[in-house]
């Protein structure tokens, strides 16, 4: 039996939910800049809250601890911090900010295994104790953490949580079924200590430390990345921003800036969704997609759906059955089948003091292909569209292309784009040979090298470049800002 505490914070059991290699071995410097300024924003509040200096001093001074960022992510800092003040009454309690938790455990092959759900700060006074879990973005407290709360507090306890993303301050809600919540998350432990530890690639890959040392994204060339290197990770749809803004394209995927409130949902991205759900559920490994009965079925699937969303899915699959209907041997095997590869280059690295210095950067390009097969048995990728054709899909298409070369070790690949929208319903064809390999690497390694050399402590650096890609820029009236 082991002599040290196994003991797994909630958050690392989302982790490993989301990836069980996620924790293993062999890591890069990735700077996770969100994480990082929810640290500097703790220390804020944890500064503000034992302070007892008058209240402007007390402010100022907690505010140092944002003198290291840019004036953009210091401004960021500030607003979160004030939002914390409005909604939190400063007292004269005794206070805790040691992450105080809360903890269940259970044996796993006679060792005992804690799951522990933590809070940020403990506020105790003679009759009762709060405590409070800060949150920052729009991802509320988990069903286990409710679940370990429920069934750990006692009386004179009361747990909240600060949300600063909507402004206030509310009692964590219950769970209808704790047990349930955490006798599956020790299941999970249990599999996971077991040794079973598998990449399972995905949009979680854009805040992992191993993108690019878990193998699912090899680097090019097959140099061995390690631990001092930068870490970066570029997703597809990202990627497409490239040549419109550099700062977009930054504030993205380095520096995850937050992105401004829409005041609607577009109800294009919703069918666009649900298109490609349906889509993906009715052609992979459907060897006979036009036979007779297939629209019927995916009826009966759609079944439960708003009305206005089935009529157009329905009628969005029809195009897409006619745009496959004269592709000879077609087969689809696979649906949001991640594919990718890892460019190693020089650029500037910030170690974990903070510092800046001329290293190695990896910088991971990955994508989620809607669906992948063979076509005359050769590789093949399915891109969706529902809206219309981009020039930025062509680096999508490259992309995907030099990701399946490297995963099967092929001398070719067939991407499609297929096009489903009412005004100009096409497919787009581009094949790619090995012929082509050297090439698209190089591509690549010039996108790598410009990225590797952006600043990761100043999200400022970055040229902005104004166009009509602005009226659909996520960061419209932060960027006018800090023009």
């Amino acid at each position: 039996m082991s002599e040290k505490k196994l003991n797994f914070s909630t958050t690392k059991i989302r982790t490993i939910s989301d990836c069980p290699a996620s924790l293993e071995k062999g890591k890069t410097l990735t700077p996770r800049t969100s994480l990082t300024r929810w640290e500097r924003l703790n220390d804020a509040i944890v500064e503000w809250l034992i302070n007892e200096a008058p209240e402007d001093v007390a402010i100022e001074e907690a505010e140092k601890n944002f003198s290291y960022f840019d004036q953009l992510q210091q401004k960021i800092l500030k607003d979160l911090f004030s939002r914390f003040r409005d909604i939190y009454d400063k007292n004269n309690s005794s206070i805790n900010v040691d992450y105080p938790n809360s903890s269940i455990s259970k044996f796993i092959d006679d060792e005992e295994v804690f799951i522990s759900a933590y809070t940020q700060y403990e506020i105790l006074d003679d009759n009762s104790t709060e405590y409070i879990k800060l949150k920052v973005g729009k991802t509320g407290v988990s069903d286990l953490d409710k679940a370990i709360i429920q069934k750990t507090k006692v009386e004179n306890e009361t747990f909240y949580i600060a949300d600063l993303q909507n402004n206030e301050l509310s009692e964590i809600d219950t769970v209808d079924n704790p047990d349930e919540i955490i006798d599956e998350s020790f299941k999970f432990l249990d599999k996971y200590l077991s040794g079973l530890r598998e990449p399972t690639p995905g949009n979680h890959c854009s805040m992992c430390s191993r993108t690019a040392v878990c193998g699912q994204y090899p680097v090019i060339g097959g140099e061995q990345t390690k631990q001092n290197y930068r870490g970066i990770l570029i997703s597809k749809t990202n990627l497409q921003n490239k040549d419109n803004c550099e700062r977009q394209l930054a504030w993205k995927t380095l520096f995850h800036i937050p992105k401004e409130e829409r005041d609607y949902e577009s109800s294009a991205g919703i069918i666009g969704t649900k298109f490609h759900e349906y889509s993906q559920s009715m052609l992979v490994n459907n060897k006979h997609p036009h036979k007779q009965g297939e629209l019927s079925r995916l009826k009966d699937l759609l079944i439960n759906e708003d009305q206005e969303i089935s009529e157009m899915v329905l009628r969005k699959y029809q195009q897409l059955l006619s745009e496959i209907e004269g592709l000879n041997n077609l087969e689809i095997t696979l649906s949001e089948h991640a594919l990718g590869f890892t460019c190693i280059t020089d650029g500037l690295v910030l170690n974990v003091s903070q510092k800046l210095y001329k290293g190695k950067v990896a910088t991971t390009f990955m994508g989620k292909a809607d669906l992948l097969g063979r076509l005359d048995g050769i590789p093949l990728v399915v891109e969706l569209k529902t809206g219309a054709q981009l020039p930025e899909h062509a680096i999508e298409a490259k992309l995907y292309a030099l990701g399946a070369l490297i995963q099967t070790k092929e001398d070719e690949v067939v991407v499609l784009h297929i096009y489903a929208n009412d005004k100009d319903k096409k497919t787009v064809e581009r094949r790619f040979t090995l012929k082509q390999f050297d090439s698209l690497v190089e591509e690549f390694q010039l996108i790598a090298e410009k990225v590797g050399n952006w600043d990761p402590s100043d999200s400022l650096q970055p040229k902005y470049n104004v166009g009509e890609w602005c009226n659909f820029c996520d960061f419209q009236n932060t960027c006018v800002e800090f023009r």
